[in-house]
């Protein structure tokens, strides 16, 4: 999505959620000011009555607290503008007061990691001065200098709290302005990007100590041509964000709850008493519209993220689909033939030091696997088969990667929302709504989708059809096995291994998901149906292995020593034993108990490379990541290692929860020993974690096992404790979605992540 309908989208929202809780506010002010009119409408229910009146307090705090830079004005002296340049010097601009106002050249070091796409978004409009431009006089290739332009106010000798900027966009998205100056007591500095679109962004808003009396602005990413409109001291206008105020009502409606007594009770009861009954309309309409908001959840992020277009990134979607629909299996692109010549073909550094002879992205392309002459791709063949493939001959069009992912995400949830259902219907007789409903959201936030619907290239595409087809195969399992122990369900049987088997042909490792399938066989006495389980994995197993040994000679072999990505498998090949034990202890441990940044600022939480570079020895691959132990739910899992101790206190769900660890150890230790530690892989064992400590969390509530029935204060007070980490859980699931889990640090699309900090953010304070 461009980032121009991104914007107007942001803009419409904005509007329409403004205007929604305007609605509800003015009947706030009707509920306290005229009990008794009859425009009081919502007084016969006091929930609603109770959010009307947080949303009049919303819109008062948004008045007063978060609009404070509106009142700075009153702060400041006289406004001053700019109006044209000079006809004398081209280097004077006129101001509206006669303030002396110099253009000057401007540059700075930016040592953000930057991709093309990127340095294109911040200003590449051709203008002399105004372009970002590589560095290419340094080797540290992580410098980039910048290059925009000034204008500087001499003699100002006045208070300044706002600058406004009007910028000539021209072809660009958004520009990057540094203010910074001399008062009394020093200098400062602040910055600021303004977005093409949102015209909230034109302010910046200074709070100083004492006169300026000289003022730089320096604007990097806009068209030089006729120079951008700036006025200093022009009052800022009022905005009301629209996601604030839902916020902010939302918090203050949560706080009437607790004060208000006869709320309190009711709300009591919807926590504590309120069952989970799956006949009810009431709550079955509540679970559907839950569904439907974590869609809509996704494809905001699916399609807000950073989209390439490069050859590179095109592997999967372009590339591999013509190589299939051709017959071959090999990919036409780039110069494979000159790899042949190259002394060190998967060295990323020395062919990147041999540019001039194999160029990057031209001759040859990163993470594409090279072998004997020829291109092929090392991702799954699966989610091309059964999507992008089909798409292509029915359209004649490509389908993109976002659209894929989100596709898969889409059905993942409505196959999680079917899967959890079951769970609780079967397992959970006792449980209460609110468990069932914020553990659903807990599946979701917590299972590592944060990952490829903010990293929409290619790599997630088998992530996220892998996660698809395991959650399709685990409730088809459970779905086959009917309630007498002596029947199950063929049908469902064989599909459930079917999705299983081809959640393999996606990411080969996945096949130990299928552990689950014996261990079901075990439980019910069933291994007369091992025949029709072996079927559908024979059936997948044999057209990967020949695809297998047409491109590399081996059945066994999906390419990965052949992969050309920055992590050196043929230099790790040759570590000890010892040292790759090591390091895939380390790396396992990280994928467990790395800690996320947290902070009182947007975006709260946020996932940190444990090293800023890649190293090229032992420790393989450092990447952005989120540990499990960030989503406090687990910590219910200490019941199922008391039960493991104590037979005596063994849960109904006690072998699934078993089983589905054992899964996620087996499946941690793989991406370790082989990848090492990246937060994209994530979804590929979160769910088996995630999943018993939701059943551990229940029969801890409910004692199960134990020889002492639990008294209503300790289930209470256990309920509670449960609640506060499943939405904790969730909190942190929800705002890793803000920034991107990459080695990248910037945020997938600037201008959302801009109007989410000004909505979330403190005082609104940017």
């Amino acid at each position: 999505m461009e980032n121009s309908t991104i914007t107007l989208l942001i803009r419409y929202f904005n509007i329409l959620s403004a205007t929604v809780m305007a609605f509800f506010a003015i009947y706030g002010a009707i509920a306290v000011f005229g009990r008794k009119s009859h425009l009081n409408i919502f007084r016969r229910n006091i929930f609603i009555q109770a959010f009307c009146i947080a949303a009049l307090f919303a819109f008062i705090l948004e008045l007063t607290v978060s609009n404070f830079p509106y009142y700075l004005k009153y702060f400041a002296d006289s406004e001053c503008y700019t109006l044209e340049v000079s006809p004398k010097d081209s280097t004077i601009i006129l101001t509206s007061d006669g303030t002396i106002a110099e253009k000057y050249s401007a540059q700075k070091n930016d040592t953000t990691p930057r991709d093309s796409a990127t340095v294109l978004a911040s200003g590449s409009t051709g203008d002399v001065g105004s372009t970002l431009v590589a560095d290419t006089s340094s080797k540290d290739k992580d410098t980039t200098t910048i290059f925009g332009y000034g204008i500087k106010f001499k003699d100002l000798n006045r208070s300044v709290t706002s600058v406004f900027i009007s910028p000539v966009f021209d072809t660009t998205e958004w520009i990057n302005v540094i203010v910074s100056g001399t008062t009394v007591a020093g200098n400062f500095l602040a910055e600021q990007n303004i977005y093409k679109g949102l015209p909230n962004t034109n302010h910046i808003s200074l709070q100083l100590h004492g006169k300026v009396s000289e003022l730089k602005i320096e604007i990097y990413g806009a068209k030089q041509t006729g120079a951008s409109q700036i006025a200093i001291n022009k009052q800022i206008p009022l905005y009301f964000s629209g996601l604030r105020l839902i916020v902010v009502s939302l918090l203050l409606f949560a706080v009437i709850l607790f004060v208000y007594k006869p709320l309190r009770a009711k709300t009591a009861y919807l926590l504590f008493d309120y069952r989970f009954d799956p006949s009810s309309r009431k709550q079955n309409i509540i679970y559907i519209l839950s569904v439907i908001s974590l869609i809509l959840f996704s494809w905001i992020c699916a399609y807000t993220s950073v989209v390439e277009d490069t050859v590179q990134a095109k592997q999967y979607n372009k590339y591999l689909v013509d190589a299939i629909i051709a017959g071959r299996t090999h990919l036409e692109a780039g110069s494979p033939e000159k790899l042949l010549k190259a002394e060190r073909p998967y060295d990323l550094i020395w062919l990147d030091e041999n540019g001039d002879k194999y160029k990057r992205s031209v001759d040859w392309m990163p993470d594409w696997v090279y072998y004997k002459g020829r291109f092929y791709c090392y991702f799954g063949v699966v989610p091309a088969l059964i999507l992008y493939v089909p798409y292509n001959l029915i359209t004649g069009e490509y389908l993109s990667n976002h659209c894929g992912i989100f596709l898969f995400a889409a059905i993942s949830i409505i196959l999680l929302a079917c899967l959890w259902r079951f769970f609780v219907k079967k397992y959970m007789p006792d449980a209460r709504f609110m468990f069932y409903l914020l553990s659903f959201f807990v599946l979701f936030f917590a299972s590592g989708w944060f990952c490829p619907l903010r990293f929409t290239r290619f790599y997630s595409i088998v992530s996220a059809a892998g996660f698809m087809f395991v959650i399709a195969g685990i409730l088809l399992l459970f779905e086959s096995v009917v309630q007498e122990q002596d029947k199950i369900d063929r049908s469902k049987l064989f599909l459930a291994c079917a999705c299983l088997a081809l959640a393999v042909g996606c990411r080969p490792h996945l096949l130990f998901a299928s552990l689950i399938v014996p261990v079901i066989l075990w439980k019910y006495k069933q291994w007369k149906h091992l025949p029709l389980v072996a079927i559908p994995y024979v059936a997948a197993a044999v057209p990967l292995c020949v695809y297998n040994y047409v491109r590399f000679g081996s059945i066994w072999d999906f390419g990965t020593n052949y992969n050309m990505t920055s992590l050196n498998l043929s230099a790790y090949s040759l570590l000890n034993p010892i040292g790759k034990l090591i390091n895939t202890f380390n790396m396992s441990l990280s994928y467990l108990f790395t800690v996320n940044k947290y902070s009182f600022f947007f975006p709260y939480v946020e996932c940190i490379p444990q090293h800023n570079k890649f190293f090229w020895t032992i420790t393989k691959f450092y990447d952005k990541g989120c540990g499990m132990i960030n989503f406090p739910i687990v910590f219910c899992l200490i019941f199922f290692f008391k039960s493991l101790i104590n037979k005596g206190e063994r849960f109904k769900t006690f072998y699934v929860s078993a089983i589905f660890l054992v899964i996620a150890a087996v499946l941690i230790f793989i991406n370790s020993w082989m990848i090492g530690h990246s937060g994209r892989y994530t979804i590929d064992f979160a769910i088996f974690i995630i999943l018993p400590s939701l059943f551990c969390a229940y029969y801890w509530c409910n004692g199960a096992g134990s020889n002492v029935q639990t008294s209503e204060i300790q289930f209470r007070a256990r309920q509670k404790v449960t609640y506060i980490l499943l939405v904790f859980s969730i909190f942190v699931g929800l705002f890793l979605f803000a920034t991107t889990v990459t080695n990248d640090i910037t945020p997938s699309n600037p201008a959302l992540f801009r109007y989410l900090r000004q909505s979330l953010i403190i005082l609104g304070i940017v």
